[in-house]
């Protein structure tokens, strides 16, 4: 359920990330059936699906990487690691594109920008307003996008699987604020994208100097009051730390216009039919389901005293229901 219900609530989608698990996750199959229908496009769609229990949501942003990528531009070492494309896979993401806009959804791609700074400008925008945004995508990075109205929906095993990360599950698995992610990062590196991390510094030590410094910067403040193995190992890796920092924090002040997003909306039955004309017949369905289910009303506020009486479900064509805990037992019984 969005933080602010009595707002619009924006599902910010990491095109690519998305695009990526349902290229893999459906390649076996399209490859016997000779891609006669985008199973990419379902795979995503499904996925939507599958997340729009945590909504609903009243519009649907989904960034892209564009070919140009700044970061590449400025350090050709970033993610210069990484395992060579599937030569399918381009020409896949690319037709993703186009079926989500025919659906209706908000597409974004800018020039020099990652997915993640799309996500990134999409939330800036929603807290500017104060409204909710839930962030969707395997991206650990995005972490660092999650607020009081912020969630960050990261799939797990399978699609349907996700994991919800508030404030405090952020701070619950990885011992910093969700501002400080990015810190936390830059420290202990990412292999991933190519970018090595302070020396010798691992997550659990990163989450302990953020904690008492705050940030890398208030940390290189204080260099003189660390012990001398970690002052050394952090001083010789400052250069390093603060490139990291600067490659993963988004790029400012991208145009996503969020206003018309909502104005848009989302809208099932065109979602059917574009998805009906390219045979993709079953995540259509489930999408319609999703988008059409009622929502639950909100769960009444749990008593606070032993013996505190309420009544919950008052409304028309509802009967009262009266729930009492019992002081000896704390368990709860419904009398009506």
């Amino acid at each position: 359920m969005p933080a602010r219900p009595d707002q619009p609530c924006v599902l910010a989608v990491d095109g690519n990330s998305l695009g990526h698990r349902g290229f893999h996750s459906a390649r076996q199959e399209a490859e016997l059936q000779g891609w006669t229908t985008p199973f990419v496009t379902g795979a995503v769609v499904g996925m939507l699906a599958s997340a729009w229990v945590e909504g609903p949501y009243d519009a649907v942003v989904v960034g892209f990487d564009h070919t140009t990528n700044q970061r590449k531009l400025d350090w050709p070492e970033y993610k210069a690691n990484r395992p060579a494309t599937h030569p399918d896979l381009p020409g896949h993401l690319q037709a993703l594109r186009g079926h989500l806009a025919d659906c209706g959804f908000t597409v974004v791609e800018i020039e020099g920008a990652e997915a993640d700074d799309l996500l990134a400008a999409t939330v800036t925008a929603c807290v500017a307003r104060d409204w909710s945004c839930d962030v969707l995508s395997s991206d650990r990075d995005l972490t660092t996008l999650v607020g009081p109205t912020t969630r960050l929906l990261r799939p797990r095993a399978t699609f349907a699987d996700l994991k919800v990360y508030d404030e405090d599950a952020v701070r619950a698995e990885y011992g910093v604020a969700p501002w400080q992610y990015t810190d936390l990062a830059a420290l202990r590196g990412d292999p991933s994208d190519g970018l090595l991390g302070a020396t010798g510094i691992g997550p659990k030590m990163a989450a302990r100097l953020l904690r008492d410094y705050g940030s890398i910067a208030g940390m290189y403040a204080e260099l003189h009051n660390l012990a001398p193995k970690v002052e050394a190992a952090l001083r010789g890796s400052r250069a390093r730390v603060e490139r990291n920092l600067e490659l993963m924090r988004p790029i400012p002040d991208l145009p996503v216009d969020v206003e018309a997003a909502v104005a848009a909306g989302v809208d099932h039955t065109r979602v059917e039919a574009t998805l009906d004309g390219l045979g993709i017949y079953a995540p259509a369905r489930r999408f319609v389901r999703a988008v059409t289910a009622p929502t639950p009303p909100p769960m009444p506020p749990m008593p606070t005293e032993p013996d505190e009486l309420i009544s919950v479900g008052v409304g028309a064509g509802v009967g009262p229901t009266a729930v009492i805990v019992s002081p000896a037992s704390g368990e709860q019984a419904s009398l009506f």
